[in-house]
This record gives structure tokens, C-alpha cells and sequence, in this order.
């Protein structure tokens, strides 16, 4: 029976391990599937595109009709019987002398007719494309806006510039309401546009009952769709009575449509011609680039991160307009808050607001009342003020669409504004949480979160990949912050990182546990429950390398995502990817690419940390000195340690992070002189060897600078430094102790040595935990030197 249960436990272990190899075998298959059908593509499109030049002569099919550059030649450039009042009404009504890019053939087009789809960057003047044609046509042009706020801002700018416009809305009075539809089947036309938001059409018969005595009696002119991407379900901001709209083109079919967006690509627009009943739309398309824009990425230090906003305001942005979007309508609240405290003139503005308040804050902002508005993305689409030059990400958005548009709400006057989005770990799986039920939210999310992560890209290139465009990294012009840094990275194997952390999922998934993104870190950094801490590698990395390895693992399959839902809310926990197998196998390498100054940023903040430890003693030491008159030897040995003290900081000081930024202290000591005549032997130990050498301490500093710039920095590069900062600070705290058994002995005539060594010896066992920071652990040491400096005097 034995020998039977032995030999089914052999076979059971027989039969995992090739289950295991199995595995292996599936995920380098799947992976490699992966490569090849990424390959398969580009050669499609490469025979497609030979295929479209080349059409055979005896094809069964016609070629599809489409629109050549002939056609939009003929649209840019020939005269139309309404050419030359669209060209008055552009000068004396809107105040421009000449159109931009597109505008003429979209203009020509509307007028024409035809159905068009028009792609053009935030800022570059979508809204002249109907606006211009509505002043131009009889009756009235209907425009569809996703949001209230957008169709005020239209509403301010267009009473501004006598073109009559109204709107129909939930805040709108009865009265209101009754004026309007009173006005859409006059035959004078008491304004050139109606604005509407989608619900209204989809809910309110009686407008769609004015529509249709509109569109019989020849009043309606065109049809509008401002944010067309919101109809398609694969856009950034779908909306579902957007879906509704293709009853406009069904019941009006005569009535040309413009759809106008800032970001949408190929897929979306092809989803919105088939929900809006377009059959065959004309699409223009401009370049996404805005050259004027500055794109940087930030990472983000949760608690300081208002500090870093304020600051930029203040210093940076003074008395110049911006937004700053947040991730949630409390958030909102928040961080306002936290500006106005800081003497920053800042408002928020949110959904959940009134109305009547949330058009006030946008009338003071527009009239520069106010310089700053904190907004959800309830707050942007279609704002057109032109002089904003910051717009801030408090937190990432959720798409690259979605941060394309609200971040090209900055600098639509053309002049230089920055687009900053500060990148924080937690809030990726906020936001995570919040998309789950989107089709495709994960892996928009998941684009933005590469984008944020790149390093060595153009951040135009990662826009240009994702809108489907076409880029040349010169044309940037050294716009945003990796261009303008260049190779500011290296390139690092992370295998052993990616192994150990896996692990620790793998151990935690063994024991029927679930950990959250935060719970891996704290547990791979030795900060979790007792029990993991004895089960698992920890590491000597810092903690935004943890977490940069961490998203770069969960980026490329490693990890993957595992939702938990709750009746209060929606927890995120990390499980093995489809790619965790690899690691198993010893052949099997990741590497990544990290920006060289985050790496030095923990070194930078420990190094701050070991500055200020440093002074702290130095200043102690100095008060010690000047309130110990005791005797007049002690006084004068006391000044001789002092200095040499404060030589010993300046050298140690400089060479305590070799990796990172070398720095100095300097710190000068006044000390009341009394009336001695010192000693031949005093001044000379005053002018010791030891002090002299200052000068070539620093310039070994200075070459150690020197080499910092030429020097590739390695992944161990935080932990190395630490262990020899640890060296270091022990090495000072010896000799510390050293000076004060030497003034003991002085005080206490070496009566009592049992005593010295007594109070010595525990300073011979001290070590820093590996979890304890250094400045922690450079006061707490100090705070035990000082007691035992107490307990002795």
C-alpha cells in the first residue's frame, strides 16, 4: 500500500512539472503568435497599399469613389456664388483677416451640400467651419454639444460678436423654451444657431416635431455634431443618446451633416458614419501636431504634489490663466481648496454643481477674475478661451484622447503654453476601477499609462502612433521633456526584479490571498505583515523603481489585471500575466528603460535627508562648544575637535552619494575668544595636515561630479549608495563617540573607565535595519550619542 501511494505521488510530481513545462511552452507560443501576427499586418498593409495604386483594368468592382486632391483643390481654391460673403462675414463678424488650414474647403463643402466629417485639432477653429456657413444660409444651423458648459462658452463668444444664438437645455425657463421653438419655424430667422444638448433630442418630441415643419418650410439649414467621437462606443468620451441621433439623417435626409472632433481615429469615425446614417462622408483631416504646446511628464509625489502645482503657478504661470484637472468631483473641491490656501485664485468646477455656479465660475474665468479653474472633465469640451497657458493633470487622464483634448484647450492663441500631467502610481488603479465597464478601457488606460512611462519616445510619436499619423521626431523641436533632455535613460535587465516579484504574487495567489498594486510594493520593499516579510526576496530598490517595475510587468503581460466588486465600490488586485511563465525559463531576459534622474531622485532625497542630519549635529556640536566653559584647556580642546569636526563634515558630506549630485557643506563657527595665549602645540594641531587637505577633498569632489556626467548608472545604483552612506554615517558616529570618551576622560580625571566602557559597548553592535531610512536612522543615532553625552557631563 506504501509502496502504491509513493509511487502515485511520484507520477502526481511527474505529471505537474510537464504541466509546468506546458505552460512554458504555451506562453513562448502565444508570445511569439504575437510578434508574427504584428508582422502579418504591416505586410497587409504594405500589399494593400500596391494593390489601391495599381487597380486592374478588368476589375469586376469599381473602384470606391473618394475624395482626390483634385476635389480639395477645388474646394481650397475656386469661387463659389457665396464665396465672397463668407469671406466679408470672416472679416467683419469674426474679426479674422484669412482662414486656416481646412477651414475654406470645410466651409465650401457644408455649403455644397455634402456630408463631412472634420478632424482637426483642439484650437484650431472646428466651430468657424459651421458657424461662418449658419450666418451665411437661410434659417437656422442645429447644433448637437455634448456638454452645457461648451455650448455657454460658444453662446459668450458668439453675443460677443452680434451673431444671434440660442440654446436649448435642462436649465432652460419655460419662457425660454417657448421663444425658441416659436423662432425655428419663422421664416425670418431670430437666430443662426440653436444649440442642443443629445438628450434633448432623443427625449423631447415636441422639438422634433419643430424640426420637421423646420426642415418642410426649408429653415433648416444643416446639422451640426459637435464631439462626433462621443456616438461611437470605441471613443474616449462615449455618450449613448449620441447613438440616438441617426433619426436626424433618417427623417431629414436632404440636410447636409458636419461631424467635427479633435481626436478620433479611423475605427471611431467609421463607427459614428454608420450610427449617424451617413452614407458617404467626406473626411478631412488635419495634422494632430500643435506645435506650440510643451508636453512634460511629471511623476507624482502624492503629498506634495499641490505644493509642486502651486509653486509652478506662482513662479512659472503668474497672473496667466490655466486649468487643472482632477481625477474626481471631491478631488476638485480638494485641491482648490488647497491652491486658495496658497494664495492662488482658484475655483472648482464639477457635474455635481449648480448650474448657475458652475456658469459663474467660467464667466470669472474667461474674464481672468479668477486665474485658475480645478475641473473634472466636466469642464473643457469646446472651451474656447485663447489665451490659457497651462493646463496641469492633477491625475493621468484615462486615454490618450481624452488628454489630447483637454490638454489642447492650452495655447489657442498660438503663443507658447505647457501641457504638464504629474504621473502617480496609485492613480492608475483608481482609475482603473472606474473604466472597468468600458470595452476598451483597460487598454486606452493602459496607452496612457505607456505613455506616461516612456522614457526614449518623442511624446508626439506616441500620439502620432495612436491617432494613426505619421512622424518625424525633428519636427518636435525639442517640445517635450524627452526631446529636450535627449538619452536622459538607461537601459536596464530587470529578470531578477521581475522574478522575485512575481514570486511574491505567486506565494500570496498559494495562500489564497489577493493583493492590491500597494500591497506588492509595501511587501517587496519588507514593509507587509510579518509573514510575508519571512517568505519572500526583499528588495534594496527604491520605491519609484518598485513601482516603475511593477507597471512595466503588468504593460507587458506579466501581470494582469483582477477586479473585485463590492456593493460600495471596486477593489483592483494584480494576478499572474500570460507571459509570468516566461520567467520560469533561465534563458528567458526583460530589460526596461528608466529616466536617469528618476533614479537619482531617491538617491537626491536621501542624500537632502543626510544634509540635514548632518547640520543638525553640526549646529548641536557648535552649541555644546559655546556653552561649555568648564576650563580653559578643555575650552581650547573643545575648539580644536569642533573644527576638525567641521572639516570632517565638509569632506564626508561630499562623498557621501558618489552616484548622485555632489555637494558641500560649509558651516562657519564664531566662537567668543577669552583671554588665553594657546599653546605652540594647540596651534599647531589647529593647523594640522588633516585640515589643510579641504581644498583637495573638494576638488576630488568636483571630479567626482565630473565623472556623475560620463558615467552609465546601474540598477543597484539607490542600494549601493545607500550601503555606503550607511558606512559612512557609522564611521562618523565612531568617531564621534571617540571624541566624547576623550572629553570624558578629561571631566571625569579617568576615575571611572568601567563607566566609559560600560556606556561605550553597545555602540559596538549597532547596525541600521535594512527597512530604516537614513535619516531615521542618522537621528536616532545622534539622539543616542546626546544621551549618553548628557549622562556622562
Amino acid at each position: 500500500m506504501a509502496n502504491h501511494l509513493e509511487d502515485a505521488q511520484a507520477e502526481l510530481d511527474s505529471v505537474e512539472a510537464e504541466l509546468e513545462m506546458v505552460e512554458l511552452q504555451i506562453s513562448e507560443l502565444l508570445e511569439k503568435q504575437t510578434k508574427l501576427n504584428s508582422r502579418k499586418n504591416k505586410l497587409l498593409q504594405i500589399l494593400e497599399g500596391a494593390c489601391s495604386s495599381a487597380q486592374p483594368s478588368g476589375s469586376s468592382k469599381p473602384p470606391k469613389p473618394s475624395f482626390s486632391k483634385q476635389d480639395f483643390q477645388h474646394y481650397e481654391e475656386s469661387d463659389f456664388s457665396w464665396s465672397k460673403e463668407v469671406q466679408a462675414s470672416l472679416c467683419s463678424v469674426f474679426q479674422l483677416s484669412k482662414f486656416r488650414p481646412l477651414q475654406r474647403p470645410a466651409i465650401n463643402l457644408s455649403m455644397s451640400g455634402k456630408d463631412l466629417f472634420l478632424v482637426m485639432p483642439t484650437g484650431r477653429g472646428k466651430s468657424l467651419c459651421y458657424q461662418l456657413p449658419a450666418l451665411c444660409s437661410k434659417g437656422f444651423t442645429l447644433v448637437i454639444a455634448p456638454l452645457v458648459s461648451l455650448m455657454e462658452d460658444q453662446l459668450m463668444y458668439l453675443k460677443s460678436v452680434d451673431v444671434p444664438a440660442v440654446t436649448l437645455n435642462a436649465s432652460s425657463t419655460k419662457d425660454d423654451s417657448k421663444r425658441v421653438l416659436a423662432g425655428m419655424i419663422d421664416k425670418n430667422s431670430p437666430f443662426k444657431l440653436l444649440y442642443v444638448t443629445p438628450e434633448k433630442i432623443a427625449k423631447s418630441k415636441l422639438l422634433m416635431s419643430k424640426l420637421e415643419k423646420a426642415y418642410n418650410m426649408g429653415l433648416l439649414a444643416r446639422i451640426a455634431v459637435d464631439e462626433v467621437h462621443c456616438c461611437s462606443q470605441w471613443g474616449h468620451d462615449f455618450r449613448p443618446d449620441y447613438k440616438l441621433l441617426g433619426i436626424l439623417k433618417r427623417q431629414f435626409p436632404k440636410v447636409p451633416l458636419v461631424g467635427l472632433t479633435a481626436t478620433a481615429t479611423s475605427n471611431v469615425l467609421k463607427d459614428c458614419q454608420k450610427i449617424l446614417c451617413v452614407q458617404e462622408p467626406i473626411t478631412l483631416t488635419a495634422p494632430f501636431n500643435r506645435p506650440n504646446l510643451y508636453y512634460e511628464v511629471r511623476f507624482k509625489d502624492n503629498e506634495g504634489c499641490t505644493d509642486q502645482i502651486a509653486k509652478l503657478i506662482r513662479e512659472r504661470y503668474k497672473n496667466q490663466s490655466g486649468i487643472v484637472y482632477v481625477f474626481s468631483q471631491k478631488d476638485a473641491e480638494v485641491v482648490a481648496t488647497d491652491l486658495q490656501k496658497r494664495n492662488i485664485l482658484a475655483q472648482p468646477y464639477h457635474a455635481n454643481m449648480e448650474p448657475s455656479d458652475k456658469s459663474l465660475v467660467h464667466q470669472r474665468w474667461s474674464s481672468k477674475k479668477i486665474q485658475v479653474v480645478v475641473a473634472t472633465v466636466a469642464f473643457g469640451m469646446g472651451i474656447d478661451k485663447a489665451d490659457v497657458r497651462f493646463v496641469i493633470h492633477h491625475t493621468i487622464s484615462k486615454s490618450i484622447e481624452n488628454y489630447y483634448q483637454e490638454s489642447g484647450r492650452a495655447g489657442r492663441d498660438d503663443g507658447s503654453a505647457d501641457c504638464i500631467v504629474f504621473f502617480g502610481f496609485a492613480d492608475i488603479f483608481r482609475i482603473s476601477t472606474m473604466v472597468v465597464m468600458e470595452n476598451t478601457g483597460q487598454q486606452k488606460l493602459q496607452n496612457m499609462v505607456a505613455y506616461c512611462q516612456n522614457v526614449d519616445r518623442c511624446r508626439r510619436a506616441m500620439m502620432a502612433i495612436h491617432f494613426d499619423e505619421v512622424w518625424n521626431d525633428d519636427e518636435c523641436n525639442q517640445m517635450c521633456d524627452v526631446c529636450r533632455h535627449g538619452n536622459d535613460y538607461i537601459t536596464m535587465d530587470i529578470t531578477k526584479h521581475a522574478r522575485d516579484v512575481v514570486t511574491i504574487v505567486e506565494l500570496a495567489s498559494s495562500m489564497d490571498e489577493k493583493l492590491t498594486p500597494l500591497k506588492v510594493c509595501d511587501a517587496w520593499l519588507g514593509k507587509g505583515p510579518a509573514k510575508h516579510r519571512k517568505t519572500i526576496q526583499v528588495t534594496s530598490l527604491s520605491r519609484l523603481e518598485v513601482e516603475s517595475i511593477i507597471i512595466h510587468l503588468l504593460l507587458h503581460g506579466y501581470f494582469s489585471e483582477d477586479f473585485s466588486f463590492t456593493p460600495y465600490t471596486t477593489h483592483f488586485y494584480l494576478k499572474l500575466g500570460r507571459k509570468a511563465a516566461l520567467l520560469k525559463n533561465a534563458s528567458h531576459s526583460i530589460t526596461m528603460k528608466m529616466r536617469r534622474r528618476v533614479m537619482s531622485h531617491s538617491t537626491g532625497e536621501a542624500q537632502e535627508q543626510v544634509e540635514t542630519a548632518l547640520l543638525d549635529v553640526s549646529n548641536a556640536a557648535i552649541q555644546r562648544h559655546n556653552k561649555t566653559k568648564i576650563y580653559k584647556n578643555h575650552q581650547n580642546m573643545e575648539k580644536r575637535l569642533a573644527q576638525n569636526h567641521i572639516e570632517s563634515l565638509a569632506s564626508e558630506a561630499s562623498e557621501y552619494v558618489k552616484p548622485a549630485s555632489v555637494f558641500e557643506v560649509d558651516v562657519e563657527v564664531n566662537i567668543v575668544e577669552e583671554q588665553s595665549c594657546e599653546s605652540e602645540e594647540e596651534k599647531g594641531l589647529l593647523n594640522s595636515p588633516e585640515q589643510q587637505s579641504s581644498p583637495k577633498r573638494r576638488q576630488n569632489a568636483d571630479q567626482a561630479k565630473a565623472a556623475l556626467v560620463s558615467a552609465p548608472s546601474e540598477l543597484s545604483i539607490i542600494s549601493a549608495a545607500a550601503v555606503e552612506e550607511l558606512h559612512h554615517l557609522r564611521s562618523y558616529y565612531s568617531k564621534q563617540l571617540r571624541r566624547i570618551n576623550y572629553i570624558s576622560h578629561e571631566h571625569l580625571q579617568s576615575s571611572q573607565p568601567g563607566m566609559l566602557t560600560c556606556m561605550r559597548e553597545p555602540f559596538k553592535s549597532l547596525h541600521f535595519p535594512s527597512r530604516t531610512t537614513i535619516a531615521r536612522g542618522a537621528r536616532n543615532l545622534w539622539t543616542r550619542v546626546s544621551m549618553r553625552r548628557k549622562l556622562i557631563q
